[in-house]
């Protein structure tokens, strides 16, 4: 789902991970403070040690274990009982990330989806607001 602002352009999926082909932080043009590069997965009741929701991030044969969307159509989750394949934690009211700095900082679980699409976002330079 891509977002268009009232400017016209669009939120377009473009974090820092791509397969086959690896991103530089130069072409973290956001700001590496600004962009996230790591988060905690949501892993919902009765889906512990089971594809697609959980297993190891070395598992080839289901890479979509330690892969998690951000933005628009993938919020955080709000509770452990959410059945999203989505980030979250087990943290009450937030959700751990790594930003591309390296800083560790919690993303409350109720952020504004598009504000979380923006911090995944490397390079649409839209500034980020408050969150």
């Amino acid at each position: 789902m891509n977002i268009v602002f009232p400017d016209k352009s669009v939120l377009l999926h473009n974090g820092v991970f791509h397969s086959e082909k690896g991103i530089k932080f130069v072409d973290v043009r956001d700001g590496l403070t600004h962009t996230i590069l790591i988060g905690e997965k949501h892993v919902p009741p009765g889906g512990e040690n089971i594809p697609p929701w959980d297993c190891a991030i070395f598992d080839g044969h289901n890479p979509a274990c330690s892969q998690r969307g951000a933005g628009p159509a993938f919020p955080l989750a709000w509770s452990p009982d959410d059945m999203g394949w989505k980030f979250g934690s087990s943290h009450p009211g937030l959700c751990q990330f790594v930003f591309c700095d390296g800083t560790v900082r919690p993303i409350r679980n109720h952020i504004d989806p598009i504000v979380f699409g923006l911090l995944a976002q490397r390079n649409d330079g839209r500034s980020v607001p408050e969150h």
